[in-house]
């Protein structure tokens, strides 16, 4: 167990260079400086561990000062406690991005597809939330419940016709088309989080990200993935 005060040491100070590393800093800056820096910065990753890494630098604090004033160790860290440190650090230096987990063929449909199309495709997959395109311009996205809609809407109205409908009508009926957004696939899954609980509170129960490797969209085939709100349970966790 006594050796325990110098494995505690040494991982804190892997902690400290990890951090130094992620916020841009000196391995040898104050640490109290870089915990400033990530706060500031917003850093989520170092935000989610600060009580445990605030308990891990008073910790070091009070054993380092004993040690210089040469007394003995005011406590011996239990190997379990190393075991967080170390698994903590290597959480913040190897947080996992989206393209970790969520890359996967990504459905999508044109303004022009008849809704016969859409129909068998949503009957086919379980998918519930499709990127629509005019060509190579991402234009929209069609949900089951715009679909629902359409049909609702179809039913009461003599200027719709279903027959001859397409996914440009369905689009028409939708209320909200702000319900998604394109994010890069170096996205840390704990700014994706942040960003469906930050829209849930603005009522977008159904929000949906789309991935591309860059966080633009040229074209259908620069979508590598989808993230729904049914992601979220993967999301958290994966943090």
């Amino acid at each position: 167990m006594r050796n325990n005060y110098r494995r505690f040491m040494h991982a804190f100070n892997e902690l400290q260079k990890v951090i130094a590393e992620k916020v841009g800093r000196a391995p040898d800056t104050h640490f109290g400086e870089l915990l400033g820096v990530a706060r500031k910065e917003k850093d989520k990753v170092i935000e989610t561990y600060l009580t445990q890494i605030d308990f891990y630098r008073e910790l070091r604090n009070i054993l380092a000062h004993h040690t210089m004033e040469g007394g003995e160790v005011a406590a011996y860290p239990s190997d379990a406690l190393i075991r967080e440190v170390e698994s903590v650090t290597e959480k913040i230096k190897y947080n996992k991005k989206v393209r970790d987990l969520f890359l996967k063929r990504v459905r999508t449909f044109d303004v022009t597809d008849p809704l016969e199309k859409v129909l068998a495709i949503v009957n086919r997959v379980r998918y519930t939330q499709f990127p629509v395109f005019d060509g190579n311009e991402l234009v929209g996205m069609l949900s089951s419940i715009g679909v629902t809609k359409f049909f609702a809407k179809a039913m009461s109205s003599e200027s719709l016709s279903i027959s001859a409908a397409t996914v440009r009508d369905i689009l028409e009926v939708e209320s909200d088309q702000d319900f998604y957004a394109v994010i890069p696939s170096d996205k840390s899954i704990f700014d994706i989080e942040e960003l469906f609980l930050k829209k849930m509170k603005e009522g977008h129960i159904a929000y949906t990200l789309l991935i591309t490797e860059t966080g633009e969209v040229d074209g259908r085939d620069d979508l590598i993935g989808i993230i729904t709100p049914w992601d979220i349970p993967k999301v958290v966790a994966n943090k």
